[in-house]
């Protein structure tokens, strides 16, 4: 069952010691919601102001019934001020109505200023409720694409009098979004990057099957996600991109908080170990979660502490700039990490942010050596995605440089560390070659600036984590 609601509010509000044109004001507003049963609530919030003291602030409620009927909580405050931006609260008001299926009503009622002044404002809200049959895509998905608008749809694609028949239900497309319907989904939206890769993974004959949601933004307000009958969702962060996570392993993952969680935001769709093995596994932005044997299982891992990758890098740093032996390296630190990166199958590396600090012997005792400071960002990345099958060559590539540099002859010293830098760090260094057999499952930068190299929780697995930590802590 599906609600169709079409409203009008007016708000017509008096600020009572103001003469003139400005005393009186009429607002109106009016549009289109639906109900259904994965959303059986709206709210609605409108502002009127009068007079450059009177402000109204009005709360709509709609809720939907079993029965088809909706239940309409409309509620105002009255502020009244030096100015409309006041916050002093003078009064409020409230009132409820029931609008049977089929049917319109009025609600009328009026919030005064109750501390001082004769100001008001009457509310008349006229609200019409047509219940859709959940059978009838046709006009359910005409209805849908109603209120979503054409800006947001676009023209459709397909035809809207007759919705095109897909496994388990209907489909209409538009230029920027596709609308579903069946009986036990309801009607609901796909568009941007979500349904770019609902449609790259089969759509409706993929194991998601059809929306239950419409896109919605996730709790911490910066990702989005479509939620599947098929025991699956897509997320999609701007910082990840569209990423499909489904049975046991987004069971796991939602029992640690979802997005909130340690595990973050998915960075892989479901990956199958083998056809004949029923293991799978999903890459996050923060860790990894494997599913073997009807349970999650720990990952293998090898790794580099932040303390350790920040030594290592300022090994390599002075390894490079040996020859220059008037070059006095000072420190070398992580200064920043970065956050993921975006890509449709495999969500890219955090990146690290190195800062080296120095100056250069000039020769002159008694003039103070110029001095250095620069940032290098290095992404470590794998050559192909990992998926526990495939040979992957690990690598650290500089993917920014800055140099700053001040002092008596500073533009000798400037124009030496541009050279230095592009030559030295032009290439990618190689971190070495996992072997296709290793199990290998992901290389991941923590939010710390740690490194972490993922392998399957197998006896492969650990043998070959091993001897990657052996190669780790002789680098």
């Amino acid at each position: 069952m599906q609600n169709k609601i079409s409203y009008q509010s007016k708000m017509k509000i008096v600020d009572h010691e103001t003469f003139g044109s400005n005393e009186r004001r009429t607002v109106k507003n009016s549009g289109l919601l639906l109900l259904d049963k994965s959303n059986k609530t709206d709210q609605l919030f409108f502002v009127g102001k009068c007079g450059g003291e009177v402000r109204i602030e009005l709360t709509i409620k709609f809720k939907q019934n079993p029965s088809g009927s909706i239940t309409i909580n409309e509620s105002a405050k009255l502020f009244e001020g030096t100015s409309t931006s006041t916050t002093d609260l003078d009064g409020r008001a409230s009132k409820s109505m029931v609008v049977a299926k089929n049917q319109s009503k009025t609600l009328k009622f009026r919030v005064r200023n109750t501390d001082e002044g004769g100001d008001y404002a009457d509310m008349t809200l006229v609200v019409t409720n047509t219940v859709l049959s959940g059978t009838n895509c046709t006009a359910s998905i005409k209805a849908k694409a109603q209120v979503l608008g054409v800006t947001f749809t676009g023209a459709p694609t397909s035809n809207i009098n007759s919705p095109s028949t897909v496994k388990g239900g209907k489909r209409v497309t538009f230029r920027r979004a596709d609308i579903y319907c069946s009986k036990n989904t309801g009607t609901h939206e796909i568009h941007g990057a979500i349904r770019q890769k609902y449609n790259h993974v089969g759509g409706p004959n993929n194991a998601l099957s059809l929306p239950v949601t419409d896109e919605t933004t996730t709790p911490d307000r910066k990702g989005k996600f479509n939620h599947f009958i098929g025991n699956g969702s897509i997320y999609w962060h701007p910082t990840t991109g569209p990423k499909l996570v489904r049975g046991a392993i987004r069971h796991t993952w939602a029992r640690t908080g979802w997005e909130r969680g340690d595990y973050g935001y998915p960075a892989s769709d479901e990956i199958r170990i083998a056809p004949n093995k029923p293991e799978w596994f999903s890459d996050f932005q923060n860790d990894v979660i494997y599913w073997k044997k009807d349970k999650s299982v720990a990952p293998e891992t090898a790794s580099l502490s932040r303390a350790k990758v920040q030594a290592l890098f300022s090994k390599i740093f002075k390894e490079k700039t040996k020859d220059k032996k008037d070059l006095n390296v000072d420190s070398v630190r992580i200064s920043k990490v970065g956050n993921t990166g975006y890509d449709f199958t495999r969500s890219k590396n955090r990146e690290i942010t190195f800062k080296i600090e120095g100056d250069y012997d000039s020769g002159v005792f008694f003039i103070p050596n110029p001095s250095y400071t620069i940032t290098l960002r290095i992404a470590f990345e794998s050559d192909k995605n990992p998926d526990s099958k495939t040979k992957c060559k690990l690598s650290a590539r500089m993917a920014h440089w800055h140099i700053h540099t001040s002092g008596v002859g500073h533009g000798d010293l400037l124009k030496g560390l541009k050279e230095g830098i592009q030559k030295g760090f032009s290439k990618p260094m190689s971190l070495g070659e996992v072997p296709a057999v290793a199990q290998f499952l992901s290389i991941k930068v923590k939010k710390n600036g740690a490194i972490v190299l993922y392998f399957a929780p197998s006896t492969i697995g650990s043998l070959a984590a091993k001897e990657a930590q052996k190669k780790l802590n002789a680098l």
